[in-house]
């Protein structure tokens, strides 16, 4: 994978997960309690979803309704604008 191809499955990931936030803001919150949770007592068993989790959300900045929203369609953005890899003719 080259580097615009892993630029945009990041973006691409980044989008995801902030919808997924977005769909259900209870949810993500309760998962980010049990992932903090388990980073006190087995951190080497987070999944990436909880890690994200710990990373992006904080309990102290309040999400509102719209925000996640907002930052799943900028990461869309992001993702799409990424140039694709053009394979190199090999010389004969």
């Amino acid at each position: 994978m080259d580097e615009s191809d892993a630029r945009r499955a990041d973006a691409a990931l980044q989008a995801y997960n902030w919808a997924k936030v977005a769909g259900s803001p209870e949810r993500a919150w309760k998962e980010w309690e049990q992932a903090r949770a388990l980073s006190n007592s087995s951190p080497d068993e987070l999944s990436e979803w909880q890690r994200w989790l710990l990373d992006h959300l904080d309990k102290n900045q309040r999400l509102g309704a719209e925000q996640p929203i907002a930052l799943a369609e900028m990461w869309v953005r992001v993702a799409a604008v990424q140039p694709t890899a053009v394979p190199v003719p090999e010389e004969n």
